[in-house]
């Protein structure tokens, strides 16, 4: 395969989810699109020599935005996807899967054990909660998604997030799975550190910097932001460190990939210092 162009599985998975896009045409507004898809979106293929890849789509949910109808599971189940074992998992025909998310304020619940958002008159199951896209829903800009396959006319206008929400996104999801690392070790995949690195390579750090000021809007974000950076500053300064060494891995082991990963977060750690959200 040429390593500027994408891998079947990222195909099949814009496929699904421009025809999820079609079946929630009527809440569009209230959607973002987040996870590698959105990465890919802001890098291109950089020069590593790694094919973008993912296997599925992944979607905020602002249910500021959200209107009561029409119900966005039976939208789905028309458009051919069936609920899947996890709250806010639709998986198509095809058997790839599209992922509805809502960040905690917005959820519905203060059980932290909780998994699905309540967004009624929504079923219960429709999203999933999930922390650290609280500043996609400030950081994101309307751009046109088309299809990957050459044959395939379809296109969809969509919200997706900044540079600096995915980041942030990302890195937390990164933290919270070292955390769950101990008891379980699956949980650590070392295509996010990956995708990480593909952002700080691909995105000058000025436009971190910016993103990362439009997050101190809002408390939420601003809090997600602080504690991303965190991580970073904790565990992503070194080569010797983590995440780093995670995305050296996830790179075929190729041994350049650490130092590069250690040198850009310092550079973004020291830009970020000023910002009241970093002190």
């Amino acid at each position: 395969m040429i390593m500027d162009e994408p891998a079947p599985e990222y195909v099949a998975a814009r496929s699904v989810l421009l025809q999820a896009l079609a079946a929630l045409d009527s809440h569009l507004s209230s959607l973002v699109l987040v996870g590698a898809q959105a990465i890919y979106h802001h890098t291109g293929a950089t020069d590593l020599n790694v094919p973008l890849m993912t296997t599925d789509a992944d979607l905020a949910v602002d249910t500021r935005r959200l209107a009561d109808s029409p119900e966005i599971g039976s939208q789905l189940r028309a458009a051919g996807f069936r609920p899947g074992t996890n709250p806010g998992h639709w998986v198509a025909l095809s058997d790839v899967a599209i992922d509805l998310m809502v960040v905690p304020h917005q959820a519905g619940t203060d059980r932290r054990s909780a998994r699905a958002a309540r967004i009624a008159p929504h079923e219960k199951a429709t999203a999933r909660i999930a922390h650290g896209l609280e500043p996609a829903l400030i950081d994101n800009e309307i751009v046109t998604l088309v299809s990957l396959d050459p044959s395939d006319a379809r296109a969809s206008d969509l919200r997706v997030a900044g540079p600096a929400a995915l980041l942030t996104a990302k890195v937390i999801k990164i933290g919270e799975r070292l955390e769950q690392a101990a008891n379980q070790p699956d949980r650590v995949k070392e295509k996010d550190a990956l995708d990480v690195f593909r952002l700080l390579q691909a995105v000058d750090v000025s436009e971190f910097v910016l993103g990362f000021r439009r997050h101190q809007e809002d408390e939420h974000a601003s809090a997600a932001t602080t504690e991303a950076l965190n991580i970073l500053r904790g565990q992503a300064t070194a080569p010797e460190s983590r995440i780093p060494r995670i995305a050296g891995s996830a790179a075929q082991g190729d041994p350049t990939v650490p130092p590069a990963f250690a040198a850009l977060v310092g550079e973004l750690i020291t830009a970020s210092s000023s910002l009241g959200s970093d002190r």
